[in-house]
């Protein structure tokens, strides 16, 4: 049914300047604009205040979609929006915005209205439907459904065209005739947690994370990060499409995409979403995921490229190898890896460079070293300054235990800087009083020559592809390199000499001979040096030369769990078990990295077929498992099984023998 009315406002004027259809909101198709009313405020006022007009002429508020053309608006009511795939128009009203008449047109009972295609181009761009929707295009255009755009406006046109390509539209989703349709309940993936999640506790440590800086969790589940971070004053915000639909959506520094690719189902969406996270990154996104072999799927039903579970959530489980090239593909960016499951992109080189730094530092890996009880010390400033200064030194001296150094201004907290002018102390006499204070604390210099140790490792492993160059450090490494080597040539020099120790074999097998006296790690058969990953940055620096030259061949030692280098040999193999934290974890993949012919290959074993019976040999001493560990290696011992210098038992056979106590401690097979 078509009906012309006149409209309530006859010869309305509205300034239409030229130019005024050129906009980043919107589809635009055959000169006129079409956008989701989501967006209207985002046009330019001439745009938006006609499309405001049109309403109230029309009388029409439950439009969803406006047609925008010079002189007229068509306020649109598409079906199910958000539901439908390729909804179909159900009404429209074209206002004549000169003339004020209305054109009134019902397609509710037509059999063949109109489709509207391409729905995340009429949205705002951090509407979180967009990557559900551009999944769906994305899959239209793969199986080639807009190759004839003209022939397929019509909603039976575009039904055959699905039709005829072998296709079924569920929801956002095309798939096979024949092929099964799953329902999955992706919010049922979020957990409550205790603590922050593992990849915040990184970015923490690291410094990823900041008070000066802001932090968008996208995808944030129950909260828990983000409840976390603001408790502790930081600038921290969440969105999830269930548990938090209405937080907002906006640019941060860095953005926490946590264990959500992992939860999609459709490949292009888990790209799109993707996409979309690193589009709110001003400086840097951390991607992590679930590894495979990591979690058992037994029980789990195949589908697509992962699995079904019993509760109806979909589980992707990417290898490492296969995270780095997913994230670089989408965002352009080399990948730098923080653990296992966890990468992170930089927009900010400088900030990348700095994490890196920080990555290879104990100081950061390891915590900043533990503040003892204040001692008094006698300083030469007046007893009254001694006391206004106070507050201000407790807060540098931990930036001074992290650092190594005295701090430049702007490494400070603003609220330092501002107590030192209320209470009227220069910087210059603030730093003097914290020199005086910090000189003879053997925590500082245990601090500093761990902070020149770090440096000099990562200025040895920089040397590939070359030294770059000093004005292009960030500035933070600019400092360092003053304030520990005078010069940028000295530090140049001394790393170099430290990378060609890493060639000394005689020198490796001293390092580890003191590796080994620190109960760093332990020897297998007199030749390997094995240890934890985790231990990397607690080891002497040559050493973690060697591992670090690895790494250029191969990419990163941030998935494996331990590590074997071979005192014979410029080799390294890193090992990656199905569940590092079980009494005896099982080598899944060996990653074999020989230096001299720059080789390397990748061995994959079966389940259970490589145990690491006696793992408390490799763990460092102080690690609070151990006990625990080593009570139970007595118990493998008990079973007679293991005896010098024979070859080590199936772990079926050793299962079939240990005491129902350790049993209970070991993952069904």
């Amino acid at each position: 049914m078509v009906l012309l009315m006149p409209g309530k406002a006859k010869n309305v004027e509205l300034p239409w300047i030229e130019g005024a259809m050129t906009s980043r909101v919107g589809k635009v198709v055959g000169g006129s604009v079409y956008v989701h009313r989501s967006a209207v405020d985002l046009l330019p006022e001439v745009k938006s205040s006609a499309v405001a007009l049109a309403e109230r002429i029309a009388c029409v508020y439950d439009w969803n979609v406006a047609r925008i053309a010079d002189g007229q608006v068509s306020l649109l009511v598409y079906e199910s929006f958000d539901e439908s795939g390729f909804p179909a128009l159900l009404s429209s009203a074209k206002v004549g915005l000169g003339s004020g008449e209305v054109v009134y047109i019902d397609y509710l009972a037509r059999i063949n209205p109109p489709i509207l295609h391409r729905k995340e181009l009429l949205l705002r761009s951090d509407d979180p439907r967009i990557p559900k929707f551009r999944a769906l295009t994305a899959a239209a255009e793969d199986h080639g459904l807009f190759r004839e755009a003209n022939k397929i406006g019509t909603r039976k046109a575009w039904e055959k065209a699905i039709a005829d390509a072998g296709l079924v539209l569920k929801g956002h989703s095309l798939i096979r005739v024949g092929d099964e349709h799953f329902d999955v309940f992706r919010h049922k993936t979020a957990i409550v947690r205790g603590d922050v999640s593992q990849p915040m506790q990184i970015m923490l440590r690291l410094g990823l994370v900041a008070k000066e800086s802001s932090v968008f969790d996208y995808g944030c589940g129950q909260g828990e990060d983000v409840a976390a971070l603001l408790s502790q004053g930081y600038d921290a915000f969440g969105w999830d499409p269930h548990h938090a639909a209405g937080g907002p959506r906006r640019l941060a520094d860095v953005v926490n995409l946590g264990f959500v690719l992992n939860v999609i189902e459709d490949q292009r969406e888990r790209l799109e979403t993707l996409k979309a996270a690193w589009g709110f990154a001003n400086k840097a996104l951390c991607v992590s995921v679930m590894l495979q072999r990591r979690v058992s799927t037994a029980g789990q039903k195949p589908h697509r490229d992962g699995f079904l579970t019993s509760r109806g959530t979909f589980q992707k489980y990417f290898a490492q190898q296969e995270l780095r090239e997913f994230v670089e593909g989408a965002t352009g960016q080399a990948t730098l890896g923080l653990a296992p499951g966890i990468v992170v992109v930089f927009k900010d080189k400088d900030l990348e460079q700095e994490i890196l730094f920080r990555r290879r530092s104990r100081a950061f890996l390891i915590g900043s070293l533990p503040r003892p009880p204040r001692r008094e010390r006698e300083i030469n400033v007046r007893p009254e300054l001694r006391e206004r200064v106070a507050p201000m030194l407790e807060a540098l001296r931990g930036i001074c235990l992290t650092l190594g150094r005295l701090p430049e201004p702007d490494e400070v907290p603003k609220a330092v800087l501002d107590g030192a002018d209320d209470a009227h102390i220069s910087w210059t006499r603030l730093i003097e009083a914290l020199h005086q204070d910090v000189s003879d604390d053997q925590d500082f210099v245990e601090a500093a020559r761990t902070r020149r140790e770090d440096l000099l490792v990562h200025l040895a492993l920089q040397q590939f592809p070359g030294s770059p160059k000093y004005r292009s450090l960030p500035k933070s490494l600019q400092i360092d390199i003053k304030a520990f080597f005078k010069s940028h040539t000295t530090a140049l020099a001394e790393g170099r000499q430290l990378l060609f120790a890493a060639g000394d074999r005689a020198g490796v097998r001293a390092d580890v001979e003191a590796a080994l006296a620190a109960g760093l790690g332990g020897l297998r058969r007199d030749r390997r040096f094995r240890f934890r990953s985790s231990v990397l940055t607690r080891l002497p620096a040559r050493l973690r030369v060697v591992v670090g030259c690895a790494e250029v061949l191969q990419g990163g030692a941030d998935a494996c769990d331990f590590i074997d280098l071979d005192l014979e040999a410029p080799k390294v193999t890193m090992l990656t078990c199905d569940d590092a934290d079980q009494p005896v974890p099982c080598i899944v993949e060996k990653l074999r990295i020989d230096m001299a012919r720059l080789r390397v290959s990748l061995d994959k074993r079966d389940q259970g077929s490589s145990p690491i019976y006696f793992k408390s040999r490799y763990l460092p001493a102080d690690a609070p498992e151990r006990s625990v560990q080593m009570e139970f290696e007595s118990e493998l011992r008990s079973t007679g099984l293991f005896v010098d210098q024979d070859a080590e038992p199936h772990l079926e056979d050793v299962v079939a023998l240990l005491p129902s106590l350790a049993l209970s401690r070991l993952r069904a097979l």
